[in-house]
């Protein structure tokens, strides 16, 4: 142990020092951040560190805890604070077109996230979400036009205007009239084709009967053939509403194609609330148009009756036409 001589007890009141204090019988410097420790009566201080505690614990308080596990801290150990998370707020998470806000505690606000250009929540009536326009302009075509601006996207009101009526769109006009289907305009004749499936034999006989040719022969497919000689083929025919049956044709053939000269006649039949027929022709021929007299106008209780005489199993009706006037 190194002895020093000439030391010296005393009582101070202050004492003022420059520089280094050096403690024990090695007279210690000390090192950065070490403190003087008492370590006891009669018995010399020391450096050492700080261990000292607070005159006053920090207690946990409410969603607190220390990981060591106890109430409180004084600094007398290292320690943890941790807290416990209570917010029982649903977890809410914004989507396309949505906002969540945090608006503090347990509130949330929710919007809806708008462009301000087609949507906006700004401008209705308590804030409602309205429709400013739709994303593309719907422009005025040909014949078309607004009663301002030349394009409509729905930012304000516009009305659309018919400039001139195309072709066939005035209903009201003579010239633009809708004919039923069947009916064609042939060079400024109105005909109406005749059904083929409408014809039946006439009752003069049980074993009367027509049939449809299908033996693919160029001249004669898909006519009708009578199957007795002297049959007469009976068809009828509906002339439509606003429409008068002025004439008629109806072609007939032999088996090889070549024209056959038949008669036929036409009548008016009365199908309910009445009986009767009224006859239209005294007499009329095949592959030829024939003029009716008197003529038939269309109406819910009549029904044009056409009779064709034939008189060979040759012979084959083609079909033909009832020209009208409107």
């Amino acid at each position: 142990m190194v002895s020093f001589t000439g030391l010296r007890t005393g009582n101070f009141t202050s004492v003022n020092n420059s520089g280094q204090l050096r403690l024990g019988d090695t007279l210690d410097p000390g090192t950065t951040g070490q403190v003087v420790i008492s370590n006891g009566a009669d018995n010399s201080i020391s450096w050492g560190t700080n261990s000292a505690i607070t005159p006053n614990a920090l207690t946990m308080g409410t969603n607190l805890t220390l990981t060591s596990g106890g109430a409180s801290w004084n600094g007398g150990v290292a320690d943890t604070i941790n807290a416990t998370d209570t917010n029982t707020q649903l977890n809410l998470t914004g989507g396309n077109g949505v906002t969540v806000t945090n608006t503090g505690g347990l509130n949330r606000t929710i919007t809806t996230d708008n462009d301000g250009i087609t949507i906006d929540n700004t401008g209705g009536t308590g804030a409602q979400n309205q429709v400013l326009k739709v994303p593309e302009d719907l422009s005025a075509g040909t014949n078309l036009s607004y009663t301002s601006g030349s394009t409509f996207n729905g930012e304000s009101a516009r009305t659309i205007n018919l400039a001139t009526a195309p072709t066939n769109l005035d209903l009201t006009a003579s010239t633009n009239i809708i004919h039923p289907p069947n009916v064609f305009d042939y060079a400024g004749d109105l005909r109406m084709s005749i059904e083929m499936g409408n014809f039946y034999p006439n009752d003069d006989s049980s074993y009367f009967n027509i049939g449809v040719e299908d033996d693919f022969s160029a001249k004669i497919h898909g006519s009708i053939r009578v199957l007795t000689s002297s049959l007469e083929v009976c068809g009828y025919f509906i002339i439509p509403r606003d429409y008068t049956a002025t004439a008629v044709r109806i072609d007939a053939t032999d088996s090889s194609g070549a024209a056959v000269s038949r008669t036929i006649m036409c009548a008016s039949v009365t199908t309910y609330g009445g009986t009767g027929y009224t006859s239209l022709n005294f007499s009329g021929n095949t592959n030829a148009e024939f003029s009716l007299s008197p003529t038939m106008a269309g109406a819910s209780d009549k029904i044009m009756l056409i009779t064709i005489y034939t008189t060979s199993t040759s012979d084959h009706i083609r079909g033909g036409y009832i020209k009208l006037t409107r």
